[in-house]
């Protein structure tokens, strides 16, 4: 992703002025190739960094933490390491260098770009108790630019959600958007990035919500209960989709991934509903099986076209992780599960007119909706 912070820009080191006081002369380090001093190591591993010659910054800047783990340029030298490490790829090296600016370096300036840096990290590594404490980190500094505090509330909810605790995963998520409103920050169109986080935790909270609502036993008002299910996918699915107006690869494959998961997910529960007891015979019970996969053959299909796409989003834009892989799973268990609908429509001894008007019986008898 490309962030809409300071987190994205490399670190630079401030020049002398000219009241400063002169000390000593800067140190000079000699190798068999090379002499320069600590200004002139940094502004090349600056320049390797800015060229996108990233694995030669990356090894750069930690010699000059090596050199001078306490020197001027070293919190600076940590955070664009870690820059450098996240461009290719070693996102645990990455990490390292952006928790040690943090730990050695809590005055420096770097210290709030280095904690968004991390929690993004950690969001793509899944690691949600680590992602809570730094978030919390973030959070308890006073002077935070709006779109940091609101990133940090948006990782603070996902934490919150992995421990279970929808109420302060959506007393986070409150803060952020009103954050997001007062600031004026989301007109519409693109979402900042930094609010992805934000969203998707509101789909999570949705969608957990949701799938707390089952069909067995049978619950004597079904189709209000399913009515409420349904409002739940459809509310998540928008929480969702928001979060996918980022424009950022992983929070797309990871919120496409969610929203076909809903319609699989209650495909599943709707499908353990046992024939009403008013199905006495075989015929009736095949019947009402019939009635059940034409209804609800429709969720498969939209949980597969929903992984589809983001197996062509993955594909289009180079993203390959984890939720990618649940996707290709995802979709081939649903390639399957349509398939066996299909075949087990075909073996009922009935048209699929007949199934149609035992649907449209079912309807009549429960008021109940035909799809979510």
């Amino acid at each position: 992703s490309s962030p809409s912070t300071a987190a994205s820009r490399p670190a630079t080191v401030g020049q002398p002025t000219a009241t400063s006081p002169v000390v000593e002369a800067p140190t000079t380090y000699v190798t068999p190739t090379d002499a320069a001093t600590m200004a002139e190591l940094f502004e090349r591993a600056r320049a390797a960094l800015q060229q996108g010659r990233f694995s030669e910054a990356a090894a750069s800047f930690d010699r000059l933490v090596t050199l001078e783990p306490q020197g001027t340029h070293a919190s600076a030298s940590l955070f664009n390491a870690g820059i450098a490490y996240e461009a290719i790829e070693d996102r645990t090296s990455a990490l390292a260098r952006f928790h040690e600016v943090v730990r050695s370096h809590p005055q420096a300036p770097e210290v709030h770009a280095a904690l968004v840096r991390a929690m993004r990290i950690l969001v793509y590594q899944e690691q949600w108790t680590e992602l809570t404490a730094t978030a919390d980190h973030l959070l308890a500094f006073a002077q935070l630019a709006p779109i940091e505090r609101i990133e940090a509330h948006g990782c603070r909810a996902l934490g919150a959600v992995a421990q279970g605790d929808l109420e302060a995963a959506s007393s986070h998520v409150a803060r952020a958007r009103t954050l997001l409103e007062d600031h004026r920050l989301d007109d519409g169109g693109r979402l900042p990035v930094a609010a992805a986080s934000a969203f998707f935790a509101l789909g999570e909270t949705r969608r957990l919500r949701g799938e707390k609502i089952v069909f067995v036993p049978v619950p004597a008002a079904f189709a209000q209960v399913l009515e409420d299910r349904c409002q739940l996918l459809l509310d998540a699915q928008d929480a969702y989709a928001t979060a996918m107006r980022s424009q950022d690869a992983h929070w797309a494959a990871m919120s496409g991934y969610r929203v076909g998961q809903l319609y699989q997910q209650l495909h599943r529960d709707v499908f353990v509903i046992p024939p009403p007891s008013t199905a006495t015979t075989d015929k009736q019970r095949q019947l009402f099986e019939g009635a059940m996969r034409l209804r609800y053959r429709v969720l498969v299909e939209k949980g597969l076209t929903m992984m589809e796409r983001v197996l062509r989003l993955a594909e289009r834009t180079g993203e390959h992780s984890a939720w990618v892989s649940r996707a290709r799973e995802a979709r081939d268990e649903l390639q399957g599960a349509l398939a066996q609908e299909k075949e087990a429509l075909a073996k009922l001894p009935f048209s699929e007119a007949d199934l149609k008007r035992a649907l449209d019986d079912l309807s009549k008898k429960s008021g109940a909706r035909t799809s979510p």
